[in-house]
């Protein structure tokens, strides 16, 4: 109900907002194509499931395009896909966490904008192994840290500690390698390692960092020179940062990684 409202008062500040070309577009084709990430699920060994969107991405996709009222239509890019498919007007926009180091400094990302504001204001603790050789946070510098493609915790923890930040498809890959033993510590929302602390398999972590803050937003990229779409995206987020639009999208993102990564346990396996 509380989503819904929200999507309606979007709908009816839309009316009234001006949109760019790209939003334009995506308005009278009846259809705003997306960028997002995407990883396979858990499965069973030997029956590996094909790469899905990444289920917050989707999510914030589908109310922006809610908010224009036209149909989302989500397109699944590795990283090094994304600037390009954006460039080549293959999407519209692109809602895929925060771009890696390289393609902020590449110089290939240039023609792209970012509209300002994050939609991802969490915060993040790092847990390690209790018994493990990380006990504080002094222990993270030099400590190899696993982190999910796309989340601005990665650098976090290079900054404020010196760790080294090792990257994976999904938080949920990026948990059974730290599971596996790949990494000395795992950075990720605080919402999601407070309820996998409470499962009985993670009796062997503790939290050694806290309020860790990501220093890059996670902003809705398109083309540069279209500030009117730019500023409709940034206008978006705003309310859903108010009416509790973000909040929600981040507690369903925690359910469900927590869901995933418990399926590890039973035997599942992340395929990369």
């Amino acid at each position: 109900m509380a989503a819904a409202a929200g999507r309606a008062r979007a709908g009816h500040a839309a009316e009234s907002t001006a949109k760019g070309p790209v939003l334009a577009r995506a308005i009278a084709r009846g259809e705003l194509v997306v960028g997002v990430r995407r990883y396979p699920r858990p499965a069973p060994p030997g029956s590996p499931t094909p790469p899905e969107p990444d289920a917050f991405d989707a999510t914030l996709a589908r109310e922006l395009a809610a908010s224009l009222g036209v149909k989302a239509v989500l397109v699944g890019l590795a990283p090094n896909e994304r600037d390009e498919a954006l460039r080549d007007g293959r999407v519209d926009l692109l809602v895929a966490g925060v771009p890696t180091r390289d393609a902020r400094d590449d110089a290939g990302g240039a023609g792209i904008d970012a509209a300002p504001g994050s939609y991802d204001t969490g915060r993040a603790q790092v847990v390690a192994l209790r018994r493990g050789r990380v006990q504080d946070e002094k222990a993270l510098r030099g400590a190899s840290v696993c982190v999910g493609e796309g989340s601005g915790y990665a650098g976090a923890v290079a900054l404020r500690y010196g760790a080294q930040p090792r990257s994976y498809p999904s938080a949920v890959h990026a948990a059974s390698a730290f599971m596996a033993g790949e990494c000395a510590a795992l950075a990720e929302d605080a919402q999601v390692l407070e309820r996998l602390m409470g499962n009985e398999e993670w009796r062997f972590y503790k939290p050694v960092a806290r309020d860790l803050r990501a220093p890059a937003d996670a902003a809705v990229r398109l083309a540069a020179g279209d500030t009117a779409s730019r500023d409709y995206i940034a206008a978006a987020l705003r309310r859903w940062r108010a009416d509790g639009t973000l909040a929600q999208a981040r507690g369903a993102r925690a359910g469900n990684l927590q869901f995933e990564i418990t399926l590890l346990k039973d035997g599942l396996v992340c395929h990369s």
